[in-house]
């Protein structure tokens, strides 16, 4: 396999979207559903999942996610860590609508801080789980998780169940693999495209656990120039 880094990731999204036209939500779309599908193969008798979602792509991710699961028949919650959305077109957004219309369980949590009420709510739906969903924030995050994230990242952890983090884990460094604070620790990773540059560094299997690179759908013909560019750095 080769790797990314975290200015690659942003650029193969970018030409994916702006030069090959393939749409932002088509790649969402791929990513999540193919997240989806292999959470679906790791817990085949469908126990139930929770997703915990932050403001960007990544929780955009975790809203396609819930809809397969649940269109799959397999028990599924979401917590949406977000503002409401400024703008009702991006991806982000057309999946959230999609998932309150489609009435999968769905909590809305501030941005800012998380009421005592709201936390002991969290912790009894993690504790009821059976698999987590880490789609918090993927590879642009560059410093570390403040509240209310730093406390769902410890919630999380605290739960003891096994989880899925979407394209890498909530909290690590994309081009160090080391953590830039409090950090999920994952069970399993679905990446995309790619292993993240910072998974050459064997410390962040502590916090990535086995890795699987997911397709989105880029154009094959993109993906193969940055794996030429890799010059011999693989993984």
């Amino acid at each position: 396999m080769f790797t990314l880094t975290r200015a690659q990731v942003r650029e193969l999204d970018r030409r994916a979207i702006e030069t090959f036209g393939v749409p932002g939500v088509v790649l969402m779309e791929n990513a999540g559903r193919n997240c989806a599908e292999w959470l679906m193969r790791l817990n085949p008798h469908r126990q139930p999942v929770v997703i915990v979602c932050g403001p960007g792509n990544n929780g955009g991710d975790g809203l396609v996610m819930a809809r397969h699961l649940d269109n799959a028949g397999w028990p599924v919650r979401v917590h949406l860590f977000a503002s409401p959305p400024r703008d009702p077109t991006s991806e982000a957004a057309i999946n959230h609508a999609i998932v309150r219309h489609s009435q999968i369980p769905l909590v809305h949590s501030p941005v800012d801080r998380l009421e005592p009420a709201q936390l002991e709510q969290l912790h009894s739906e993690l504790a009821n789980a059976e698999w987590i969903v880490d789609a918090l924030f993927g590879t642009g995050l560059s410093k570390p998780l403040g509240p209310p994230f730093d406390g769902l990242v410890q919630a999380v952890q605290a739960s003891g169940k096994p989880v899925l983090a979407v394209d890498i884990p909530s909290g690590l460094d994309c081009d160090t693999g080391e953590p830039l604070g409090v950090c999920i620790r994952a069970t399993h990773t679905a990446t995309f495209v790619a292993a993240k540059r910072g998974f050459l560094n064997p410390n962040s299997r502590a916090w990535t656990g086995a890795v699987q690179v997911i397709d989105i759908g880029a154009p094959r013909v993109l993906v193969d120039e940055y794996r030429r560019r890799c010059d011999g750095i693989s993984i």
